[in-house]
């Protein structure tokens, strides 16, 4: 029996022929085609500039290097996020400061990151999980109010809106990862989308080894440039991702429709403000006792199943070094604990949707 994946990355002819062409052409690292792929992309979003680099870490962690984030600083985050959220705290000297999130939405609310300020507060970070865009307008009031710059882990949310814009233009800087298993895909790679010039030229010293001119190095930098073979593969993606999109919400509102009479399933909820999910992932919530036998029972019969990121701050490296008791993050705990992503993609037929719908639905009706 063919496994039903959570996700499958729309690869093809046209992707291999762009990557050939670029290296048919000689020039393969970072030039024309990485510029191009930008200005496609600012376009797209409406963001005034695209940096472009090679994964989502690296676009991350350079957001917080051009804020001078350093030693001695702390970074307010999310616990519910992939550990890349803290590492890239870590990587710059900094101390990541975990706060909880919403139970029903799995993003972080605004409270729950005025709760963590303190004078060592130099920026707070938010993530759209599971592709669904937090409340911008009240994070980008609060950084106005307090002058603490606001990042956006927007990693899972490209092509996603906000009030009728593109998920790119609402925090001082938006980071976005290209890897495999998102809507669009380099392989690796990433961008960092800002309206601000001055920003936007600090990210493209610091991606290139800190230097300004041929040679000349200002700041420290890195080696997080992306090369012009992934750009002409992500051009060819970016073209498709409306129908990727659109394809994706078509899955999940059937699965919202099929669930909606079964109230041992908890769909993605609806929030009050506008917004376009990205659709990222369609994750669903049982009870936590059910939890994990759902999924042995989902791959027994061939459907592939994600419990997604624990909260980062039960992990091995994280808790060993900075002991937090999990009982400050309810919120988080009990949602990793409940939420399954079942699978979610582009060209998935109606009649696998149905399967993996009506498998779930059956073992919740034998489970009571």
């Amino acid at each position: 029996m063919k496994k039903i994946p959570v996700a499958n990355p729309q690869i093809g002819e046209a992707e291999a022929k762009a990557a050939y062409d670029v290296i048919s052409s000689g020039w393969v690292s970072m030039g024309q085609k990485v510029r191009e792929f930008e200005t496609k992309i600012e376009s797209f979003t409406g963001a005034k500039y695209a940096v472009a680099m090679n994964n989502g870490t690296s676009t991350l962690q350079s957001c917080l290097a051009t804020l001078g984030i350093g030693p001695g600083d702390e970074v307010i985050i999310p616990t519910l996020s992939y550990i890349s959220s803290a590492n890239v705290v870590l990587y710059q000297g900094a101390t990541p400061i975990f706060c909880d999130s919403n139970v029903e939405t799995f993003n972080v609310d605004v409270e729950h990151i005025k709760s963590k300020i303190t004078p060592r507060t130099k920026a707070f970070m938010t993530v759209d999980l599971k592709g669904l865009p937090v409340d911008y307008d009240a994070f980008s009031r609060l950084s106005a109010e307090t002058g603490i710059p606001f990042v956006s882990d927007s990693a899972e949310s490209f092509g996603a809106s906000y009030k009728g814009a593109r998920v790119g233009t609402q925090a001082l800087l938006h980071s976005f990862s290209f890897f495999a298993n998102k809507n669009i895909t380099t392989g690796e790679g990433g961008v960092v989308l800002t309206n601000d010039k001055s920003f936007a030229e600090k990210l493209k010293i610091i991606r290139n080894q800190g230097q300004e001119g041929r040679y000349n190095h200002t700041v420290l930098g890195n080696n997080f440039r992306m090369t012009d073979v992934q750009a002409a593969i992500g051009m060819v993606q970016l073209s498709k991702i409306d129908r990727i999109i659109g394809d994706k919400k078509r899955i999940a509102l059937l699965y919202d429709k099929m669930f909606a009479e079964q109230p041992g399933i908890v769909t993605p909820v609806k929030v009050k403000y506008e917004n376009t999910p990205s659709w990222y992932l369609y994750s669903i919530k049982v009870k936590n006792e059910l939890r994990d036998p759902l999924v042995n029972f989902l791959e027994q019969n061939g459907i592939e199943t994600r419990l997604s990121f624990p909260p980062i701050h039960q992990q091995p490296f994280y808790a060993a070094r900075f002991k937090i008791n999990s009982e400050q993050f309810p919120g988080a705990s009990k949602a990793f604990c409940e939420f399954l992503d079942i699978p979610i993609w582009c060209d998935m037929p109606v009649i696998q949707t149905e399967i993996v719908a009506n498998k779930i639905l059956s073992f919740m009706k034998r489970a009571g």
